[in-house]
């Protein structure tokens, strides 16, 4: 595989030849601990044939196991020292991370989770914080050491958990931890506040949690631009009932700092298929179906995200029939085919169709919005690419819309409607504007749908895919089969 690296309008990632790379991400969080070697096939069999290209994973997480231990028993850590790796538990790590690679997944992977730094979970239980400013850089070090020869790795400290928490700054953690793993990396060990251009190249991103009291969510909620080793933005929208994502991707788009730096920014860990909407979970009607997971994916991307992480309440735990409860609901192995999981296939083709990058969030050409703006579920997300003469407008439901097309369409104009359900496009029907540029037009769709607006009406189309064309690993002892 080809390392990545980030194109120069510091808006998206790209591939070594400068072309696009489309990141659709799965939330795999635990799969390095809790999958045996033939689930992890059978899980990145199936997602890499829904079109999946990134996978999300922490080498160290507590989460389900204080000791973290692999699915075979064994400890990731001698009597819990962040420095007495047990090479059995990361020889099983460097295992998963090489059948990703054999797939062409990128993995987004997290050195340790945030619980590790802070000491407390989610739940109210505490236990002692095994990731300090003491240790931090020497295990860096030794990882980025362990990773260096890898091209398929993309960074990301944190996890879900901000860095000022709770009245304690962990920041000076997470930056020794960051100029650690520069050494292992490089070989160099790079100051967190010096060097942006040779830290650029190694792809780190912060994973924050969304927070309650504030509201705060993004990478650069507690960051500033001062540390150079951050160079992208992950947001975590979170699973609210009433998340405007678009409105936080374009704050992250907005330039930061003096120098007035742009960052490539996508939200990371919006709302999970089957998640509930509400803590604690007051309503057992109150989960997210795959019309929220599909709005936010579609505003956010057409906000002006580079890419789209999906998740599942199921998935992201790798639950099993044991772990069953009101929220998992399902198995890891019966949720990898949900119906938010296929519909990720086609976004994944109407990410292939229209090239997102070249794309510009254009909310002022949406004339009739504002008058609604406050009704989340009517808010419509519009984006342009005036040089390949196509727009496009994500409507959450049925609705009348005036659009502003003057300076877009040189004669010309063609509509096409594509369902987001079930990747079906109908129209190419050609269209007039009045004489002040402004067309009106009406989705009459049960639930969502995207208009696609182009001066040719064979830009009206989006191919289905085929994504397993690299179909693994060639010499496996058994692939197993549910």
């Amino acid at each position: 595989m080809e390392k990545l690296h980030i194109s120069a309008n510091n808006r998206c990632f790209e591939k070594t030849d400068g072309t696009p790379f489309v990141w659709l991400a799965d939330t795999a969080w635990t799969v390095p601990a809790r999958l045996t070697w033939d689930d992890v096939i059978h899980y990145m069999k199936t997602r890499k044939q829904q079109g999946f290209t990134v996978l999300q994973m922490v080498v160290l997480d507590p989460e389900y196991n204080e000791e973290m231990r692999n699915p075979c028993g064994i400890k990731a850590l001698e009597a819990n020292d962040l420095l007495k790796p047990n090479e059995a538990y990361f020889s099983y790590v460097d295992w998963v991370l090489d059948r990703a690679e054999e797939y062409g997944f990128y993995v987004l992977l997290l050195p340790v989770w945030g619980e590790l730094v802070v000491g407390w979970d989610w739940s109210g239980g505490t236990h002692p914080k095994y990731v300090t400013e003491e240790n931090a850089a020497a295990y860096g070090k030794w990882l980025g050491n362990r990773m260096r020869d890898r091209k398929n790795i993309i960074w990301c400290l944190g996890g879900d958990r901000m860095p000022v928490c709770r009245g304690e700054d962990y920041r000076p953690v997470w930056r020794e931890l960051a100029e650690g793993l520069s050494e292992g990396l490089t070989g160099t060990r790079l100051k967190y506040n010096a060097d942006r251009e040779e830290w650029k190249k190694l792809l780190i991103t912060y994973h924050a949690c969304h927070e309650a009291e504030t509201s705060e969510c993004s990478t650069f909620s507690y960051w500033t631009p001062d540390d150079c080793w951050i160079s992208f933005t992950m947001l975590q929208s979170g699973h609210g009932a009433f998340k405007k994502n678009y409105d936080l991707v374009a704050a992250e788009r907005e330039p930061k700092g003096e120098q007035g730096l742009v960052y490539p920014v996508w939200d990371g860990e919006p709302a999970y298929e089957m998640m509930p909407m509400t803590w604690p979970v007051e309503d057992l009607n109150s989960f997210h179906g795959t019309y929220i997971v599909r709005k936010r994916a579609y505003w956010s991307l057409l906000a002006g995200s580079f890419g789209h992480t999906y998740g599942h309440a199921s998935v992201w735990c790798t639950a099993t029939e044991k772990d069953k409860n009101m929220i998992c609901r399902d198995t890891w192995a019966e949720a990898i085919k949900s119906e938010g999981s296929k519909q990720m296939k086609i976004l994944r083709d109407f990410m292939e169709a229209y090239d997102l990058t070249g794309f510009m969030p254009c909310q002022e050409r949406l004339l009739a919005q504002s008058s609604r703006e406050d009704e989340l579920d009517t808010h419509e997300q519009a984006a342009v690419d005036t040089e390949s003469k196509v727009m496009l407008v994500y409507f959450a439901c049925a609705a009348e819309e005036r659009i502003d097309l003057s300076g877009v369409f040189e004669s010309d104009v063609y509509a096409g409607w594509f369902n987001p359900k079930t990747g079906e496009v109908s129209g190419a029907e050609k269209v007039s504007a009045g004489d002040d540029g402004v067309l009106n037009i009406c989705s009459k769709a049960d639930e969502d749908a995207i208009l696609i607006l182009a001066d040719d009406p064979a830009k009206i189309s989006v191919p289905s895919g085929s994504y397993d064309e690299e179909d693994g690993p060639s010499e496996l002892k058994k692939v197993f089969e549910w």
